[in-house]
């Protein structure tokens, strides 16, 4: 009995302090002891099961404890590199301060959120200065527009990003065309009047970008979204563009279109598929008006046809010395004809001025999609326009005032 004890106290130790894989032989011990040897060998078993367990899981919470360390490392080597990469940017943002002072245009930046403004270059500061009232209008502008400009900026990335992951996804693009400006960036255009009654124009470039406050106070707040607003005075350029297209389009005394005008929006409407009556207006009487009362008073007689045929609505242009046309859609020629003879008759009755006034017409339809040259429906019109006067103008003699000069 004393070595079956033996026998088992000598296992349990083995199994407890685990120096090695203890064995325990059933006909060793006595046969009292050996129904107890069979529990303490199972109990023995349960424990090596549960040791085993129990190094499997330090082990793997040893592992995880060094990927956290090794985590931990990486993120405190990421914050360095970002508060290197925030300092250096900080730093370009104080040479872009200073830098942009050297640029005529001006340059104002604005908080994305809260529209405070970050910064404001030499030019915009002295614009403002001089001109406090065009600019206080100009910078509610910009604030005005920060909205749509942040929503073009996001609808523009995610476009981007669409099509990155469709070319990642093996997708067939369709061939698209560079862009022709940032895609990041919104160019837009303001127009304003000054106090003295200027017509003012600027194009605005807006960005938004991460930015820092300069000042000691801010340095240490998170870094904020900015919009930077880059504004080019086009004034000069667009009253030159103005002056060229009135040199080239615009009649300087009726401030009409001229034939140039005429004939390419005709042109255009021929390309569009767009039908149109073209009707064609000769002055009466402007020799005897020029000759009898004066040059001044025959140009007062051609602005004062010139309003009149206005009211008919459509394209009014003056096309020669006391020739117009009159471009319009959406009428057959038998109400144009109406309208401008009724017209006709209301200029032809007013005896105010002290010579007469009159005018002949005539209205050709062009169809859409016509073939024809534009230069033949105006050589037939204009002969129309003659048939007509030789028809209907009144002579002379029979509406001619007494004038003691003649």
């Amino acid at each position: 009995m004393e070595q079956s004890l033996k026998l088992l106290t000598n296992y349990i130790q083995e199994i407890l302090e685990q120096a090695r894989t203890p064995s325990l032989r059933r006909e060793d011990l006595c046969p009292n002891f050996r129904e107890l040897g069979d529990k303490v060998v199972l109990l023995a078993d349960r424990v090596q099961d549960l040791t085993g367990q129990l190094a499997q899981k330090n082990e793997a919470l040893e592992l995880e404890n060094q990927v956290l360390l090794d985590n931990i490392q990486a993120m405190d080597e990421i914050s360095w590199a970002l508060e290197q990469s925030n300092q250096e940017l900080r730093i370009n943002l104080n040479l872009v301060n200073a830098l942009t002072d050297y640029t005529h245009n001006m340059i104002f930046v604005y908080d994305a959120d809260t529209n405070q403004e970050v910064h404001t270059n030499q030019p915009a500061r002295w614009f403002r200065k001089a001109h406090g009232e065009t600019a206080a209008e100009l910078i509610r502008r910009l604030l005005d527009k920060q909205p749509e400009i942040q929503a073009q900026i996001d609808s523009h990335r995610e476009t981007q990003k669409q099509e990155a992951a469709e070319l990642q996804d093996g997708q067939p693009g369709e061939d698209r065309e560079l862009p022709e400006r940032n895609q990041n960036s919104l160019r837009w255009n303001i127009a304003l009047n000054d106090p003295d009654g200027i017509d003012l124009f600027y194009q605005v470039e807006s960005f938004r970008i991460p930015w820092f406050h300069s000042d000691e106070e801010s340095e240490q707040d998170a870094k904020k979204q900015a919009i930077v607003h880059i504004v080019l005075d086009e004034t000069e350029r667009q009253r030159r563009q103005n002056l060229i297209y009135r040199f080239a389009y615009v009649d300087p005394l009726t401030n009409l279109n001229n034939r140039r005008y005429a004939t390419e929006k005709m042109e255009q409407w021929l390309r569009e598929g767009t039908a149109f009556l073209l009707s064609f207006i000769d002055v009466d009487y402007l020799k005897y008006c020029n000759d009898t009362f004066g040059h001044e008073q025959g140009d007062s007689y051609l602005v004062e046809i010139s309003a009149v045929l206005q009211t008919l609505g459509g394209e009014v242009c003056r096309v020669g010395g006391d020739e117009f046309f009159l471009l319009q859609t959406g009428l057959t020629p038998e109400e144009q004809d109406q309208r401008l003879e009724k017209l006709r008759q209301e200029v032809l009755a007013d005896k105010s001025s002290g010579y007469p006034k009159c005018f002949s017409y005539a209205t050709t339809l062009v169809p859409a999609h016509s073939t024809v040259p534009v230069a033949e429906y105006i050589s037939d019109t204009d002969a129309k326009m003659y048939q007509y006067k030789q028809k209907y103008k009144i002579p002379l003699a029979d509406v001619v005032y007494k004038d003691d000069r003649i």
